[in-house]
């Protein structure tokens, strides 16, 4: 072969590879899918390969439209809004990206929607939401505690490591929940989290799949369905502000403010919630609290990049959609942009209008909780509607702990005193503890478990029958302890793993101190099921001043009358009555609805009861 000839083929095979390589290559498109009939009807995919800038999209199908391709600078990532008919049949869809003379295609599956009966049914105070850390609660199948190609860290003798619990565990225990009174569950996020010391759930790498050590996407959607057979409902823990650092978008950004700060400069711990709604803040707070990183493994989301908003939108609309779920409870909820989270509780009670969504704000200030409620008084300040049904009770939860490690009843008179704040009171998530926080038996003050016990029971009666929806961390039925820190309070259920000495799921597996509790908190919850009127009477309070430290309240509906009395002292004591005489005329006698023991009244004003007592009475004429 000549020199011209070897150069011309030189020219020609250059020419060949760099057409080649200006080929669109698709590896990833989020959602993964989409529906026919949905309001949301255009859907924006993210593709994610190489070679995508620049490129040209078309798909040939009636009832199918690319309405506008959006390339960016970064070659590894493009999006695409496409636009679906209501008169669509389901089927999977080519849809031809160009570029160069060169093609690709994707194929994009549009389905049609289960019906909806019996999901996405929201929640209220009738329910009892049951928090469980999943990796904490059972392990169902073993054969998923290591997973190739997730740092797996599975050792249950550190506490900071995985521990093995997964969904099947939590499908494996449904009928004791159900038995317990339970009517919601509220799982710690259960999507995968790569990163060390992770299991909590917090620091998201893949926001459309479940974490394989958990189980699979559709084990998650199978613990949905069984839970509706059950008349059980499912709480997704979303996370809107931050993903985790071993997130693949960490390693190439589809656009510099993709996140707030980078790996490399970041600002920390600057909690800074007031300054949302101060008037004296000149916004530098306000943007120190949306733009900073909680921790180092944690990068900060910037929702007021569109593309950022749109994605989480439909994240959240596809796992609802997809599984069924009835309701979300938003984590760190003050820290994203704000005017964004207010249009992603529009976006999804709009399609979903039954759904429910509890924010968490965690400040003990209940006018820094109340704000963010759909409907409070205070909205003006904020300028905005939120769009926001439900907030987390963090004010009634710590004058509760106050009690227990202690204190007296007369602040939560005052947390009470301040409903007004509130759109609606009733729509708040009440609790003591939760995975964030030292469980309530470990802050109780007592001379011995039975000094403790008692107190627990008046806190959980208290949460049971005021006002709100109540929820439990996991094996608060069994006084399980916990511990100081995160990983500590977050321990195992007993009876969950095959290897356990003792299985506290079942009655011959408690301690007398764990059945003591496990008994009074079944009778509980059962006992708002069968009496509805004890939890959407009209709520009356009377003060526990300091020196009482008696703490009286009522419950009133159309036919029956409850009065809840909780004696905060240590010996026994004559309670005066005298202040109720208007609701206690013509009262013969109450019914002690715990253990059925009918008690006379003679309108003397007083009633007797014993120390650190509990008393949840109906009244008979």
């Amino acid at each position: 072969m000549s020199k011209s000839n070897s150069f011309l083929l030189f020219i020609f095979f250059s020419f060949s590879v760099s057409l080649f390589s200006q080929k669109p290559v698709v590896n990833k498109v989020e959602p993964p899918n989409w529906w026919i009939g949905m309001k949301w009807n255009t859907v924006q995919l993210m593709l994610y390969g190489e070679n995508l800038e620049g490129i040209m999209a078309n798909v040939e199908q009636e009832g199918l439209n690319i309405q506008t391709v959006h390339t960016l600078k970064n070659p590894n990532y493009a999006f695409l809004d496409l636009k679906i008919s209501p008169d669509l049949e389901p089927g999977t869809y080519p849809i031809n990206l160009t570029k160069n003379g060169h093609s690709t295609t994707i194929n994009y599956k549009i389905e049609n929607r289960e019906n909806n009966e019996g999901r996405h049914q929201g929640y209220d105070q009738y329910d009892v939401m049951y928090l469980i850390t999943p990796d904490r609660f059972a392990n169902g199948d073993p054969a998923n505690d290591k997973v190739e190609g997730l740092r797996d860290e599975f050792n249950r003798s550190v506490d900071g490591m995985r521990h093995g619990g997964d969904l099947r565990g939590i499908i494996n225990r449904l009928d004791y929940l159900k038995d317990l009174g339970i009517t919601t569950l509220w799982l710690n996020p259960v999507l995968e989290n790569s990163g060390r010391g992770s299991y909590h759930g917090y620091a998201a790498t893949d926001l459309y799949q479940i974490d394989a050590r958990f189980g699979t996407n559709e084990d998650y959607k199978e613990l949905v369905e069984k839970c509706h057979q059950r008349g059980l409902k499912v709480v997704f823990d979303h996370v809107n502000n931050h993903i985790g650092i071993e997130h693949d978008w960490m390693n190439n950004l589809p656009m510099e403010d993709w996140i707030n700060g980078s790996k490399d400069n970041y600002i920390l711990d600057r909690h800074y919630k007031y300054s949302i709604f101060d008037p004296n803040d000149d916004g530098t707070s306000a943007q120190m609290l949306r733009d900073f990183w909680f921790v180092p493994s944690m990068p900060d989301l910037n929702q007021r990049n569109p593309y950022v908003a749109k994605y989480l939108t439909q994240n959240m609309i596809w796992w609802i959609e997809y599984t069924g779920l009835d309701g979300i409870r938003e984590d760190t909820y003050p820290y994203p942009d704000q005017p964004f989270m207010a249009d992603w509780s529009k976006a999804l009670l709009h399609e979903y209008p039954n759904l429910n969504i509890v924010g968490e704000i965690w400040n003990p200030d209940p006018v820094a909780c109340a704000i963010f409620q759909t409907g409070s008084p205070l909205s003006d300040q904020l300028g905005y509607e939120t769009h926001l049904p439900c907030v987390m009770d963090f004010p009634m939860s710590n004058v509760l702990r106050e009690y227990l490690q202690g204190k007296r009843l007369e602040p939560l008179y005052g947390v009470f005193a301040q409903d007004f704040l509130y759109g609606d009171p009733r729509n708040v998530l009440t609790f003591i503890d939760n995975h964030d926080m030292t469980r309530g038996i470990f802050e109780t003050k007592g001379a011995d478990w039975k000094t403790k016990n008692k107190k627990i029971k008046q806190a959980l009666t208290i949460l049971m029958t005021t006002r709100g929806i109540p929820q439990l961390l996991y094996a608060t039925e069994i006084n399980m302890k916990g511990g100081q820190s995160h990983v500590e309070l977050r321990a195992d259920f007993p009876g969950g793993w095959k290897e356990d000495d003792r299985n506290a799921f079942e009655d011959s597996g408690r301690t007398e101190e764990e059945n003591d509790v496990f008994n009074f908190t079944k009778k509980l919850l059962n006992l708002r099921l069968q009496q509805p009127e004890l939890v959407d009477g009209k709520f009356i309070q009377f003060s526990p001043t300091y020196r009482r430290n008696v703490y009286k309240y009522l419950k009133i509906g159309a036919n029956h009358t409850y009065l809840m009395i909780i004696n905060g002292h240590d010996q026994e004591k004559e309670i005066d009555l005298s202040e109720l005489n208007r609701h206690l005329d013509g009262v013969k006698s109450f019914q002690n609805l715990m253990n059925d023991e009918i008690i006379p009244y003679d309108q003397s004003g007083t009633l007797k009861m014993e120390a650190l007592g509990v008393y949840i009475l109906q009244l008979k004429k």
